[in-house]
């Protein structure tokens, strides 16, 4: 409740003497849009806002939480959003933002996640090999990156099931040459 109240005092010596004054109610802070979780690849853009009502609020942005020495806030960040130009791997982490305003107790966000996933990179190619007909060999990549997946190809064309970092053959033929 807002708006203009009038008193009036006054006795049975004088009139009554009204008086006017202003009296203004703040909500208190309220978030009414969470933050979501997002995932993406490293070097993308990173947007995480919250919606929230109440009066004179400001916003202070945490990743991973707070500890007794508040670490976990993000300086500079006091705005709806908080913004990452360029994610890395050092981005990745749970965030949440405290709304402040002119009445308290603060609010608090639900935390969202932020996952950077990393491009591949092959650490250790494979290694060519010369083998008897009907000896054993074996083949086997090493890399590195997000969710990694293997697609081996024999002459630029991908093998059935061989879906693996490492494959073997137990009997070499004149076939398996390429």
């Amino acid at each position: 409740v807002s708006g203009n109240v009038s008193v009036s005092a006054g006795n049975t010596c004088s009139e009554s003497i009204p008086t006017t004054l202003n009296v203004t109610v703040n909500a208190l802070p309220t978030i009414t849009g969470q933050p979501g979780s997002q995932s993406v690849c490293a070097g993308s853009a990173v947007n995480l806002t919250v919606s929230a009502t109440g009066a004179g609020l400001t916003y202070q942005w945490r990743k991973g939480g707070v500890d007794l020495a508040n670490t976990g806030n993000i300086s500079g960040v006091t705005t709806a959003a908080l913004s990452i130009s360029a994610a890395s791997a050092g981005d990745a982490g749970s965030y949440d933002v405290v709304v402040s305003g002119t009445c308290s107790p603060a609010a608090t966000s639900s935390s969202a996640t932020l996952t950077v996933n990393t491009p591949p990179s092959i650490t250790v190619q494979p290694v060519s090999q010369t083998v008897c007909l009907g000896a054993g060999a074996s083949l086997s990549v090493t890399a590195t990156g997000s969710g990694l997946t293997y697609q081996w190809r024999k002459d630029g064309t991908p093998v059935s099931g061989l879906t693996g970092s490492s494959f073997t053959i137990s009997s070499a033929a004149t076939t398996d040459a390429g």
